[in-house]
């Protein structure tokens, strides 16, 4: 499949395209299975979404070599950094992940050099191919890349059209330092927007040009902006339409079109914001009016 793989900084190759297994309906062995044999070779996972064991026996049931998949998972600060990695590898059912993040900055417990000096650890025993982060914002990066001995290879955050606006200097950071870029919640304006939003219209017209469903035009825009796609579904259907959309090719023009909706729509999330903040502050400016009023009469 046309899901090209990514040369990571430390010299290793991710796919392209990555099933997360955080949520969905259905049973997870059952769908990540279909993900599987839909053409999915990288599945990610954590310690705090619980499926890692239902990964680890979809993986058993497959048949494939383990030396053909990539997985990914994270430790979420359950528990200590080494209990929740020799943990993860035992409900995988594997000696070593190919991917271990840190889930989030607070993980680290004001402490990101130390937690991080774990993951350099992990790596260097073998438990980890490579390592990570995700959801660090670029001030926890900077502290990282001062003290880290070994850089991170992944920054895994959420992206999409919607959020371009904040999430392009944290993408520009990353990819200047040469660390891939993970998005997750790619196909969020499906499902967050009504049906004149700027990035679902922008979307849905690009789709009918080229005779595709909605997401795959939404997955090709995402690799084109340099990120690799982290996305799921219980529906076999759409399992491999995600497939299916590396085939896609979006031309500059149609990739602007969909930048712009997305600046459009930062901008009038922000107008809205600005609006219910100033309503809020009038309603209480009133009330604060009527409680003195009443207290002088």
């Amino acid at each position: 499949m046309p899901w090209e793989d990514i040369k990571l900084n430390d010299g290793r190759k991710i796919p392209g395209i990555s099933y997360g297994t955080s949520r969905h309906s259905g049973d997870t062995v059952s769908t990540v299975d279909a993900a599987i044999h839909a053409g999915f070779d990288s599945l990610d996972t954590a310690q705090i979404y619980r499926s890692e064991g239902a990964v680890g026996q979809a993986i058993k049931q497959s048949g494939i070599p383990r030396n053909d998949l990539w997985i990914t998972t994270k430790w979420s600060g359950l528990k200590s950094a080494k209990e929740s990695i020799h943990d993860s590898l035992e409900n995988l059912g594997v000696d070593y992940v190919d991917l271990y993040l840190i889930h989030f900055p607070a993980v680290a417990k004001g402490d990101i050099p130390s937690a991080w000096g774990h993951l350099e650890d992990f790596k260097k025993a073998g438990y980890a191919k490579s390592i990570g982060v995700s959801n660090f914002e670029i001030t926890h990066l900077k502290e990282l890349l001062y003290h880290a001995k070994i850089k991170p290879s992944v920054n895994q955050i959420p992206f999409h059209p919607n959020i371009l606006a904040k999430q392009e200097p944290l993408v520009k950071y990353l990819q200047e330092h040469n660390i891939a870029v993970e998005g997750y919640s790619p196909l969020a304006p499906l499902w967050q927007d009504g049906g004149n939003a700027p990035v679902l219209k922008a979307v849905k017209k690009i789709a009918e040009d080229h005779e595709v469903p909605e997401e795959r035009v939404l997955l090709a825009w995402t690799r084109a902006k340099g990120v690799i796609p982290v996305t799921s579904s219980s529906t076999k259907s759409r399992i491999e339409s995600f497939i299916a959309a590396g085939d896609l090719r979006l031309s500059d023009e149609e990739v602007k079109t969909i930048d712009k909706a997305g600046y459009k729509a930062s901008r009038n999330a922000d107008l809205k914001q600005r609006i219910v903040t100033g309503a809020k502050w009038v309603v209480a400016a009133g009330l604060v009016t009527y409680i003195a009023v009443s207290r002088m009469t």
